[in-house]
């Protein structure tokens, strides 16, 4: 998936996650630091003298590339002969974001107030947002899926941090001239993959000192968690969340939420399928394969708490499923927890409550950040 991986394995055989200078010569240019990505397979970047050339692969297909973006520091003339890509001026001081996932991780990297506008604020659940949105210094650029062009142009950005979803474009936008930062972390297979991402960003900011720094912590706490289970000789089965209109989306076994629930201790019990990307299922075919798991974990955004009765009562055959009788369901409400806004960078976090869920009596002084067992 990387090309230049061979070759970066073969000038460097041991690297740390910010890498060590050095110089080697591709394709007539001067590598000047060789940059290594531990864990996502999304993106890659080479580090010219002059500039960066950051690439994120197409996550449907691994042999394409989605974008490339050369960076070229602001207070420097453009060099001559600069490869094909969308052209980014560094760092970034004033951009749009499409997600709660991006201002999320823009705030972990400190740059927050580089945001201008956003799409559906009232998923963002972080003050400065809400804020600037209720002032009228963040502009509120309504539906991701839809954006108001006008508010975009008005807001003039540098750069628009977006998510991409196959067979989807982003309409009229492309003719406004603004770059669009793809950033497809969420198709990762792997949690620390994902939370990688944030390197990624700090390459727009010229803060990757930090996020290397903030990475390397993450990478620490979920692997300290990690080790800890690999002694469990008990794991339970699990399955998560609920139907969606007609149908229930399950996360494919090959997804980063799979893994965490490996790392956790537990079985999830669609791990057989190596799908990345969700599948829609009718509710029989959830019954069928998640009927008798030990766990069921349920995220949810409601202005209340859900319990055994409101659940049952949304819909009645919920109560069908073994987790359901045993009073064995834990639940994340996501109007209330900042479930969303921490996975894509503290997968630890998320992982810490679910190896809880799963075997309390190796955390017996942990108190969940998430989730909470159901009430009746």
């Amino acid at each position: 998936m990387r090309k230049n991986y061979l070759f970066l394995l073969l000038v460097f055989l041991i690297t740390s996650c910010s890498g060590n200078k050095q110089s080697a010569e591709v394709e007539g240019n001067v590598i000047d630091t060789v940059y290594i990505v531990q864990y996502a397979k999304g993106f890659t970047v080479k580090k010219y003298a002059d500039y960066k050339e950051v690439t994120v692969v197409d996550p449907w297909d691994s042999t394409k590339i989605l974008q490339r973006y050369i960076l070229v520091d602001k207070t420097k003339s453009l060099p001559a002969n600069l490869p094909k890509g969308t052209l980014i001026r560094t760092p970034l001081k004033s951009i749009v974001a499409y997600s709660t996932i991006h201002c999320a991780t823009l705030n972990e990297l400190g740059v927050l107030a580089t945001v201008k506008g956003v799409c559906e604020p009232s998923y963002i659940d972080i003050d400065y947002i809400q804020e600037g949105v209720k002032n009228g210094t963040i502009a509120d650029l309504g539906q991701a899926a839809n954006p108001i062009i006008e508010k975009i142009v008005d807001v003039d950005p540098e750069a628009i941090f977006a998510t991409p979803i196959q067979g989807r474009t982003y309409g009229s936008i492309d003719k406004a001239g603004i770059p669009v930062i793809e950033t497809p972390d969420y198709m990762e297979p792997l949690p620390l993959g994902r939370a990688e991402w944030i390197r990624f960003y700090s390459l727009f900011f010229d803060n990757e000192s930090q996020a290397d720094s903030l990475f390397n912590i993450t990478v620490n706490n979920y692997n300290t968690i990690k080790e800890k289970m690999v002694s469990v000789k008990e794991k339970p089965s699990v399955f998560i969340d609920l139907m969606y209109g007609n149908v229930w989306y399950i996360s494919g076994g090959g997804s980063f939420i799979s893994r965490m629930l490996s790392d956790a201790g537990a079985n999830y019990v669609w791990s057989d399928n190596d799908k990345v990307a969700s599948t829609p299922l009718a509710f029989e075919e959830i019954l069928d394969k998640a009927g008798d798991a030990q766990f069921w974990l349920i995220k949810y955004n409601h202005p209340t708490d859900l319990t055994y009765t409101s659940l049952e009562k949304e819909y009645k055959p919920y109560s069908y499923f073994s987790a359901f009788k045993n009073r064995n369901i834990y639940g994340c409400n996501a109007a209330e927890k900042s479930y969303y806004e921490d996975l894509p960078i503290h997968p630890d976090y998320i992982l810490q409550d679910f190896a809880y869920i799963f075997h309390p009596d190796l955390f017996p002084d942990y108190t969940p950040r998430y989730y909470s067992k159901m009430k009746e």
